[in-house]
């Protein structure tokens, strides 16, 4: 299947049917995303499949990111070196990342993420951001964890020391391998 990852609009995306198997991430979709968006905290990127029509899209995947801040103390020194005196790195935050349970497999939320990483590359050549930072859920139990820790170490991810729900991404490192590649 070919997917469009594009900018959340209310009007055109249809999240009702999303179910991807985690409360958290479904109640967020459905309770805060749009509030978040409208009052400018986040920006929501959707993946709809490339052949759905322009008026109607049925959301298979989705991920919103922020600005966020983390002190140097919370990182590995050499993941801020000459960090700036306010002692804060600026970052991007990614709070979610979820896949429809239908399409979950398919490699849908590896292209997400790469997507993430590339408006991520997209603001560091604008902002000046250092990091990308994500909590890995603790919905789901050990192996649920395990699998997403394995997932997002393969695109490059390390955890904060004595945080080790919380990963971070240089985004001075090359970028990840691209989808299928």
């Amino acid at each position: 299947m070919r997917y469009r990852i594009e900018a959340f609009a209310p009007d055109r995306h249809d999240t009702k049917g999303f179910r991807c198997g985690r409360a958290s991430q479904e109640n967020f979709l459905r309770r805060t995303a749009r509030r978040q968006q409208r009052d400018g905290y986040t920006r929501l990127l959707f993946a709809t499949s490339a052949e759905d029509s322009a008026e109607s899209r049925v959301v298979l995947g989705f991920y919103p990111i922020n600005a966020h801040a983390i002190g140097t103390a919370d990182l590995p020194a050499k993941a801020a070196p000459r960090a700036p005196r306010s002692h804060l790195i600026p970052a991007v935050f990614l709070s979610h990342l979820a896949v429809d349970r239908k399409h979950q497999g398919q490699g849908l939320g590896r292209i997400l993420l790469v997507d993430a990483l590339q408006q991520c590359q997209r603001v560091e050549a604008i902002l000046g951001v250092r990091l990308l930072l994500l909590d890995v859920a603790a919905e789901g139990g050990e192996e649920v964890r395990t699998r997403l820790h394995r997932f997002y170490a393969e695109m490059g991810f390390k955890p904060l020391p004595g945080h080790p729900e919380r990963l971070f991404l240089s985004l001075s490192a090359p970028p990840p391998l691209q989808p299928g590649g």
